[in-house]
């Protein structure tokens, strides 16, 4: 019998999980390194978040869970009445903040081994980071404050092998047997450059926003260092600790780090299944590309562009037709998948040559996203290393695209080379001429 206290969740839908089958090869038997914000491990949300790393696993894909402990530390600390040198394991820590955090995090860690255990997933506390004191900083000792020296790879890879998920505490231990505090930002990436990771996935209680309160999609590896180093007051330091350690995760290896806003339902798996996501992705390689398009693009394109065909906003084209000038044909691809195109073909008319800007499109559920802007800059772009002096659109529905926010201006058909004057005239379309100078 369903218990009425727990969070309702979305009916999967068939489209759904299609849409995460066409992930799955890529993901099987790869190491994600999961770390959760330990506020967000407070809230009825997290239930669903485990589950949701049980659906993970069930895909074959290696999980290591990371937590964080700052919340609990200061609710510990404010109960006991100790005041605290450090809550999140970066700045100093002295004995009464050990003490502190120590308590709290090993109760943490088994709320969540007994957690995962209800869940039937095999789980294990990992003692798999050497550490080290950090030390003297700016002339202050950091005392009880550790910095990672090594990871054990060895028994990590080992647990997962097992189908065993590893959970590593923001503690590690040194040498001579003393417990050091480590931040769990530090500790999630470490583990995953020694892991050869795919992913670092910070689940936090909050999400990267831009002024606009919109969500940031994605943050290349000098942005993010970029932001830390602003210290930018709309993200506190949590997030900004993420981004920190996400630019080193992407510089020593691992190819995508992801931060979640954790609140939002099914956060996890849209994050990891969909083209967009509905996080940030800090990325090191060409997540987002325009490229070449292939002989064997053909049929996906035509079958992407049918309903737009269909609603008189793009000429009919055979496969034949576009087979014979694949060369002038590019695709946008979104994580591999293809979401968009455009075609550049080239006239010389009385000595001066030309481009069209011709099958732009974009997939109906990546629209409003920016991917239309950047097909048409690529195009423009590319009929500049052509030699042309400037590019035209024909468009029946989307000129005011065009005009507002790419710069073209409405002009008469006598204004289209001659070859393609006639061509136009001959279909009949009426659409709108727009033109632009190239510099």
């Amino acid at each position: 019998m369903q218990n009425p206290d727990q969070t309702a969740r979305p009916q999967q839908r068939f489209e759904d999980l299609r849409g995460i089958l066409r992930y799955v090869p890529q993901f099987r038997q790869r190491v994600f390194v999961i770390a959760f914000d330990g506020a967000l491990m407070r809230q009825p949300v997290f239930a669903n978040l485990l589950q949701d790393v049980a659906v993970l696993q069930s895909l074959n894909i290696e999980v290591v869970l990371v937590f964080g402990a700052r919340a609990q530390i200061q609710e510990l600390a404010a109960v006991r009445g100790v005041k605290l040198t450090s809550d999140d394991g970066m700045g100093r820590t002295d004995k009464a903040t050990l003490d502190i955090a120590i308590e709290a995090i090993m109760r943490q860690a088994s709320d969540l081994v007994a957690d995962l255990t209800a869940l039937e997933m095999p789980v294990a506390v990992s003692n798999a980071l050497a550490v080290h004191p950090a030390g003297v900083i700016d002339g202050i000792d950091q005392e009880f404050t550790g910095r990672i020296e090594r990871v054990d790879a060895t028994s990590l890879n080992a647990m997962v092998k097992a189908d065993i998920i590893p959970v590593l505490p923001p503690l590690g231990y040194d040498g001579r047997g003393a417990t050091l505090r480590l931040n769990s930002d530090a500790v999630a990436v470490e583990a995953a450059i020694a892991l050869g990771a795919a992913k670092v996935i910070f689940v936090s209680e909050a999400g990267l926003a831009a002024e606009d309160g919109k969500r940031i999609a994605q943050v290349s590896v000098a942005e993010a260092r970029e932001m830390f180093k602003r210290k930018d007051p709309r993200h506190d330091i949590n997030l900004l600790s993420k981004l920190r350690h996400a630019a080193l995760a992407c510089q020593e290896g691992v190819p995508r780090v992801h931060i979640v806003d954790g609140t939002q339902d099914e956060a996890l798996l849209a994050e990891l299944f969909s083209n967009e996501g509905v996080g940030t992705m800090i990325h090191a390689d060409d997540y987002q590309q325009v490229r070449k398009a292939r002989a064997a693009d053909v049929p996906v394109l035509l079958s992407m562009m049918q309903q737009s065909v269909d609603d008189a906003a793009l000429v009919p084209r055979t496969r034949e037709q576009m087979q014979a000038r694949i060369k002038d044909f590019f695709v946008l691809e979104l994580d591999g998948n293809p979401i968009g195109s455009v075609a550049v073909h080239d006239f010389e008319d009385g000595g001066v040559k030309t481009a069209e800007i011709a099958c732009l499109f974009v997939r109906r559920a990546h629209k409003n996203k920016g991917h239309g802007q950047k097909l048409v800059a690529f195009a423009e772009e590319t009929a500049r290393l052509r030699g042309c002096a400037r590019i035209f659109a024909l468009s029946t529905q989307a000129f005011r695209f065009f005009e507002e926010k790419l710069g073209y201006v409405a002009a008469d058909a006598a204004a289209l080379p001659k070859a393609r004057r006639e061509k136009y005239e001959k279909t009949g379309r009426n659409s709108k001429v727009l033109i632009k100078q190239l510099a």
